[in-house]
């Protein structure tokens, strides 16, 4: 079998799972390495799935600080309600008894209700084998985005030199995968909606971003895919913060998840 994107491991507490921080889920610069906020929600997500044995419906983290390279995460999951279909945790992931995320999320599966999907049809882009990639990240002293394979359209949606002059429209719009044999569940839309920053350095046509101050994700369905097309929209930025949202489709356009973002702005040069 292969490894698993994310190896969370069980621990002798069935309520509590541990994530070593390496570089394999890490992102920045030379001298300021962390792990990807999108991990930290994913990894979440997976310690409440096995600690219920339900599916997640939403989940949503809030960035208290940051995990470097070495640190352990210990998620511990407390069940706050139980129900018959439905359950409500809450997740907290320290290093050493330091917070560094705390999630909420839900889990269940209610049978015998109706399905509909409003937001369609997915954005016009071009099949992934027809997209190129496309650096949204610099030099990086961290292995994760290695491990993504992204792709973006070039001259559209978001993918044009980032030379300082604002997006008429706020949007950018990727295909994503894994470049390991790893399946497109909720542990991997969560780590793909963190990419709300990347959408702001799109907007405001600088490199760029901002440090995520939440990560929610709303699962509609998984259904079998290879590539994720991800619609990114930045609504508005002021005060220093950012705020977008991101929706992602399977290959057929049925839309599995969506997601929001509050962000930090952060630039690397002034625009």
């Amino acid at each position: 079998m292969p490894a698993p994107f994310i190896d969370l491991q069980t621990t002798s507490d069935p309520a509590t799972f541990r994530l070593a921080i390496t570089d394999r889920i890490c992102v920045g610069p030379p001298g300021n390495v962390f792990m990807f906020g999108g991990v930290g929600l994913a990894a979440a997500t997976i310690a409440a799935e096995r600690a219920t044995g339900r599916n997640a419906v939403w989940s949503s983290a809030q960035f208290i600080s940051y995990a470097r390279i070495g640190d352990t995460l210990d998620f511990a999951v407390e069940v706050l309600s139980g129900g018959r279909n439905i359950s409500q945790v809450r997740i907290v992931a320290s290093n050493a008894g330091k917070p560094v995320l705390s999630v909420a999320a839900a889990l269940g599966d209610r049978s015998d209700q109706p399905d509909g999907q409003w937001m369609m049809p997915p954005p016009d882009m071009p099949p992934p084998a027809e997209c190129g990639p496309w650096p949204l990240w610099p030099v990086q002293d961290a292995t994760l985005m290695s491990r993504l394979d992204i792709r973006m359209a070039p001259g559209r949606y978001g993918a044009v030199p980032r030379n300082g002059v604002p997006s008429a429209d706020g949007r950018m719009v990727l295909w994503m995968r894994p470049r390991e044999d790893a399946p497109i569940d909720a542990s991997m839309l969560a780590l793909f909606a963190d990419f709300v920053p990347s959408g702001l350095a799109a907007a405001f046509g600088r490199r760029g971003g901002g440090n995520s101050l939440d990560n929610t994700l709303r699962i509609a369905r998984i259904v079998p895919t290879d590539w994720v097309l991800c619609d990114v929209r930045i609504s508005a930025a002021a005060r220093g913060f950012g705020h977008g949202a991101i929706h992602m489709y399977a290959e057929d356009g049925t839309m599995l998840a969506s997601g929001s973002q509050s962000a930090i702005l952060r630039f690397m040069e002034q625009g």
